[in-house]
């Protein structure tokens, strides 16, 4: 680090505590938390899901609609926008004890018994999205290589928002069980899709480089089998020690503990943090050598954390962004075409799987949701192409809009499926 770095990061300091930004960050978390007490209060009452009021409220909260609050002094304005992308962290939080939940979920002989139908769902539910996606697209005029990327963002469920009305509604059954087993691959899947496609995508638009077999298939192959290396290393040890502790606070601390190390180690090596951590939750359920005793704490532990992470994520979505009829059809094709990819492609994948009649007429529906790994993918886009940074805007924009609609059916889709398969234990 150059003397001038040096010095700019002291004054970068110094101007932090003089504008006193902590404090401006806690009155934002608990104007959040306040919120988010009285959103659980009101969808309990109106028998709706949580995370359709967290996200609803973080749209409300959103700095595209906040700038435009007659009431508010440009600087605070200004102010509010910075706060809101200082919180980008909560989200890597978030999705890694979300992937460490849906990890606890995949137990050995769950996957023996679904592995058939899982595959099957899986495979044509990711790739019908990306395929039926990208052909969307470029019926529409966008040119290969934005709709290749797009059709590649396409193929990714977010599992936090099913994860939650599943453990919400106490849901049990066939399709809850394929459901998270599905949703837990379907990111491994997604990621490499997108391995695979952003490079051909980054080399046509620019026009310049090289395609080999190492950037295309060697490298995403090498970051999938690490990161479930990695995490089943990282599990197995930590699930080892966990079974040993009585007190109460030495479980709750190693599970932290594993779980944001975990995440450090991932990023470390270039590897999927959601990955990785969904292989730490596969180890501590298929090689605990008694219950852990962690199930509780792990839900009181995440309440507040979901329900920041789903209000901030809320706050992504852009809906002033809208601005020409040629990205309002944009994004509709694009959120049409992937609705039907997912639910009839895990529809097909079910019936070739010779699934339960359940599973074959809903499992569709809780693979809706869309915000976590897809909004992490556009960053991705929005980094690689910063010299075409339009392609990042655009591809961004799209999924902030889709977002703002399938964060909202998706919930509702995953509680009326398991509604209907008779798998809602209040």
């Amino acid at each position: 680090m150059s003397l001038d770095a040096v010095s700019n990061f002291h004054q970068l300091q110094q101007w932090l505590l003089i504008n006193q930004v902590s404090n401006k960050l806690l009155y934002i978390i608990g104007i959040f938390i306040v919120f988010a007490l009285f959103i659980v209060l009101f969808t309990k009452k109106f028998k709706m899901p949580i995370v359709v009021g967290y996200v609803f409220i973080g749209i409300l909260f959103s700095v595209s609609i906040v700038k435009h609050l007659p009431f508010l002094s440009e600087e605070v304005k200004e102010w509010y926008a910075f706060s809101i992308e200082s919180f980008d962290y909560v989200a890597d939080l978030a999705l890694a004890f979300v992937a460490f939940t849906i990890g606890s979920e995949l137990s050995i002989k769950v996957l023996k018994n679904l592995g058939k139908k899982i595959t099957f769902i899986v495979l044509l539910e990711s790739f019908g999205a990306a395929i039926l996606v990208t052909l969307a697209m470029l019926a529409i005029g966008q040119p290969f290589y934005i709709a290749l990327i797009l059709g590649a963002i396409a193929s990714a469920t977010a599992p936090a928002a099913p994860v939650m009305v599943l453990k919400e509604y106490n849901a049990e059954g066939t399709l809850t069980s394929t459901l998270l087993a599905v949703v837990g691959i379907d990111d491994a899947v997604a990621l490499t899709i997108f391995s695979f496609a952003e490079p051909i995508s980054l080399i046509q638009a620019s026009g310049s480089g090289e395609l080999s077999v190492m950037t295309a298939f060697v490298e995403p192959l090498v970051e999938v089998i690490g990161a479930i290396v990695c995490g089943i290393v990282i599990g197995y040890i930590s699930v080892k020690a966990i079974v040993k502790f009585e007190d109460k606070t030495k479980k709750v601390l190693t599970l932290v503990a594993t779980v944001l190390g975990a995440s450090a180690t991932a990023v470390f090596l270039n590897f999927s943090p959601l990955i990785t951590n969904m292989a730490v939750g596969f180890a501590y359920r298929n090689f605990a050598t008694k219950n852990p005793g962690i199930a509780e704490d792990m839900e009181t532990l995440t309440i507040p954390l979901y329900a920041m992470f789903f209000m901030l994520a809320g706050t992504k979505i852009r809906i002033t962004a809208i601005t020409s009829v040629a990205f309002l059809i944009t994004a509709l094709v694009y959120t049409t075409a992937r609705i039907i990819g997912k639910v009839t492609g895990a529809s097909i994948g079910a019936s070739l799987a010779q699934a339960e009649p359940k599973v074959k007429k809903y499992i569709g529906l809780g693979l809706l949701s869309q915000i976590g790994a897809a909004i992490a993918l556009a960053y991705t886009v929005q980094r690689d192409f910063i010299d075409i940074p339009s392609v990042g805007l655009l591809v961004f924009n799209i999924l902030l809009f889709t977002t703002a609609i399938t964060e909202v059916i998706g919930p509702l889709a995953t509680k009326y499926a398991i509604t209907k398969a008779g798998e809602i234990n209040d």
